[in-house]
């Protein structure tokens, strides 16, 4: 009795056998079609061509349905169309012969198929286990088209420095395990996503989904490879307002602190919540920020770059305040300094903005006191007031420098020209 076998999943992912009685006459049209090309002397473990030489070609279009970005593991979670055509040249028919049956659906472990693999899997490396609805469409021609629906796993390449508006690129890489260019050769035309609800994603956005087409040599035997790149972009708004806004703050904060007398309880007091801030926003970017990877989010090197500020601000803050508060005479260096930035219109310029404070009502003794001050007090008293302007103009432009070198305002093309194909359903048979 001749029986050919095949297998297929149910609902509940288990193996039944399912099989072909050669020897009995079935009652249909597709029974009758399936005995002729299988039941004679096909062979499914054979290259499907009548000449030996010439290599199958086959076509590729993986078509990304949906996706999950896993940050822990830094790897993609695809769910994936696996378009492949090639043509058998051992399956063809007249359809005139089978009542114009010009298509037949066959399973896969019948006939012929790629041992089209992904190279860069995380958890698996059997295209088949990954893969379910296994059955090919199989035109009168001899044309053989399956369109899998695959789930893949595959290594990313972590780069968090424009966090929290950075790009992923994801790699996978497809090829055979053992079949050469010379038996089998793969062709694609690019990658592309399923329709636009593919890119709805709560966090991540593929922008860009590159083909390459590699050819690895091994013993002088050369293996086609086919590398798709998938760029991920991270959209997430509440990342921009909880990160951001602080990061303004601070900044105002600690400009605004120059603008206030060095001795004032104001001052301190502001000063003092400025460094809590920074320390507790630095540890909350720290344990927000995913851990893998080599590279420095540039909003740590930000809040790094503003704690040292902060801590100069402390420093510039106590020297002042013992500077203004001193009664001997300053040295002739000094005195010459204030002298001249006084009579300078530049100085006056400088100098002309008032210190920000809150107004005491002051008794008369302390007026007294106030209206017989030494000269070289005020001489003090300015010196310290050019410190802080100067000092104004330093942090205002550190600040500037290092926003613009460490917050990413736009998302950067870090890899190369983006291009993305979007296809429907409807459009699949075309390509």
């Amino acid at each position: 009795m001749c029986v050919n076998v095949k297998c297929s999943l149910d609902k509940n992912g288990e193996l039944h056998l399912e099989s072909i009685d050669c020897d009995k006459e079935p009652y249909h049209e597709v029974g009758r079609l399936k005995k002729f090309l299988l039941c004679g002397s096909y062979d499914a473990n054979q290259r499907p061509v009548k000449d030996m030489k010439f290599a199958v070609n086959v076509s590729v279009l993986p078509i990304l349905m949906s996706f999950e970005y896993d940050e822990s593991t830094n790897s993609i979670n695809a769910n994936m169309l696996l378009t492949t055509e090639w043509l058998d040249e051992n399956l063809k028919w007249d359809p005139k012969d089978y009542n114009n049956q010009s298509t037949v659906a066959i399973s896969s472990e019948q006939i012929w198929t790629p041992d089209f693999q992904l190279y860069s899997s995380t958890v698996k490396f059997d295209t088949k286990q990954s893969c379910t609805n296994l059955r090919c469409l199989v035109k009168s021609d001899g044309s053989v088209l399956a369109v899998p629906s695959c789930d893949f796993s595959a290594r990313c390449e972590a780069d968090y420095t424009d966090w929290p508006l950075d790009t992923q690129r994801c790699r996978m890489l497809f090829g055979a395990w053992m079949e050469h260019a010379g038996e089998v050769d793969y062709h694609t035309r690019f990658a592309c996503l399923g329709s636009e609800q593919s890119n709805l994603h709560t966090q991540w956005r593929v922008v860009s989904a590159k083909k390459i087409k590699k050819e690895v040599s091994y013993n002088n035997v050369t293996y086609p490879t086919l590398m798709y790149d998938y760029v991920l972009e991270r959209h997430s708004g509440i990342h921009l307002a909880g990160i951001l806004t602080p990061i303004i703050l601070l900044i105002m904060m600690n400009l605004f602190l120059t603008w206030l007398k060095t001795d004032s309880l104001e001052r301190k007091l502001l000063l003092a919540v400025s460094i809590v801030c920074h320390f507790y926003f630095l540890v909350f970017i720290q344990w927000t920020v995913p851990k893998n990877g080599d590279t420095v989010p540039g909003i740590l090197l930000f809040y790094r770059t503003s704690i040292i500020i902060t801590g100069i601000l402390l420093i510039h803050t106590l020297l002042g305040s013992v500077i203004k508060g001193r009664r001997n005479p300053p040295p002739s260096l000094i005195a010459l300094l204030a002298g001249t930035i006084h009579k300078n219109k530049i100085g006056e310029l400088v100098l002309a903005g008032e210190y920000m404070e809150v107004e005491y009502k002051k008794s008369e003794i302390q007026q007294a006191e106030n209206s017989e001050l030494a000269e070289h007090q005020k001489t003090w008293s300015s010196f310290s007031r050019i410190m802080d302007r100067v000092m104004f103009l330093l942090y205002l432009v550190t600040y500037v420098i290092s926003f613009a070198m460490y917050i990413p305002l736009k998302y950067a093309s870090r890899f190369g020209e983006y291009e993305l194909h979007v296809l429907d359903y409807k459009d699949i048979n075309h390509f």
